[in-house]
């Protein structure tokens, strides 16, 4: 059964103060899913959703949470993604708002396993390079899980979160292998670029593969952070709106269905950013969402209570292509 809130199924109702792009410690987030709804709840936020990366083992726990304070949560996640028609390698957002959050999205989350199993497996392989380059240190998996969850190893639970580059950064710092003011993009140009530790290449699904499977379990496909394509420069995104319109258009032939209006680091920025890609994809018969990419507190994108929209609900299936 879909998530209701009072007595009215919440996709009918309208002008709901929407967060729609949040993550937890089941990805590259800092919080568990119960302490972002109860930030949520004290933001005076109605709709959110938790979208963690390549996976939705934490979903469950936030509705739960969500409805005990009187929010609607809509059952989510963020898919990373590498189109080579476009050279597209960022992410897609999937929410099922017409499903329960304990029992939906089969295809999807059948897309996920394999995702989730490819990245444990690269964070191993860069534990291991990492184990090469301080063997004094004594490194392992389980000592990374336990660093990063505060519990004693469980492999389940280990195999439900989606393991990144971040963890392997963050973990690193808290043994005292890099300096504690070094940051990730500093640590990204010293050990992945200057090759310091090896190189593992992460194999992604395609576009159509992503929409093939949420579509199968009645779900809408949302490009996040568009303006990141263009690195968040306004007057280079103003300059060429006609290849922001051409790629949009792109998108919703290859069955996108909404466009994420986003937190881009200021009111301006965003503002400006919104105004244009709002402009050129709502002809194309595009909806939107609103989100801010929160990944908690500590993690230099604590931006839950930055951004938030009006969200008017997903559309009928059939307006989508």
């Amino acid at each position: 059964m879909p998530l209701w809130k009072g007595n009215v199924p919440w996709c009918i109702l309208k002008q709901m103060i929407s967060n729609m792009h949040l993550h937890s410690r089941f990805s590259d987030g800092m919080s568990w899913p119960e302490d972002i709804s109860l930030e949520a709840a004290r933001l005076g936020l109605d709709l959110v959703a938790l979208t963690d990366h390549d996976t939705m083992a934490g979903v469950s726990r936030f509705a739960r949470a969500c409805e005990s304070r009187g929010l609607t949560a809509v059952p989510a996640c963020e898919i990373d993604v590498y189109e080579s028609q476009i050279e597209y390698k960022s992410e897609l957002l999937a929410y099922f708002p017409n499903s329960d959050a304990g029992d939906c999205a089969p295809q999807t989350k059948g897309l996920l396993r394999e995702s989730l199993q490819k990245r444990r497996a690269r964070l191993e392989f860069l534990l291991d390079s990492a184990q090469e380059l301080y063997p004094e240190k004594e490194l392992s998996f389980q000592d990374l899980f336990k660093d990063k969850t505060g519990l004693d190893f469980n492999d389940g639970l280990a195999n439900e979160i989606s393991w990144s580059k971040v963890d392997l950064f963050l973990y690193l710092k808290a043994r005292r292998c890099i300096l504690p003011e070094m940051n990730y993009k500093a640590f990204k140009k010293r050990f992945f670029a200057g090759g310091l530790l090896k190189k593992y290449k992460l194999d992604k699904p395609d576009i159509a593969t992503v929409v093939q499977a949420v579509h199968a379990d009645n779900g809408f496909v949302v490009i996040p952070h568009i303006g990141h394509k263009w690195d968040d420069d306004i007057a280079l995104l103003y300059r060429e709106s006609e290849k922001l319109r051409i790629l949009l258009g792109w998108f919703r032939r290859a069955g996108i269905d909404g466009v994420e209006l986003y937190w881009y680091n200021s009111d301006f920025k965003s503002a400006k950013i919104n105004g244009l890609v709002r402009e050129i994809a709502k002809p194309q018969g595009f909806f939107f969402t609103y989100g801010s990419d929160c990944h908690g507190a500590g993690s230099g994108k604590h931006t839950i209570m930055k951004f938030k929209g009006h969200f008017d609900g997903f559309p009928s299936r059939k307006s989508q292509p």
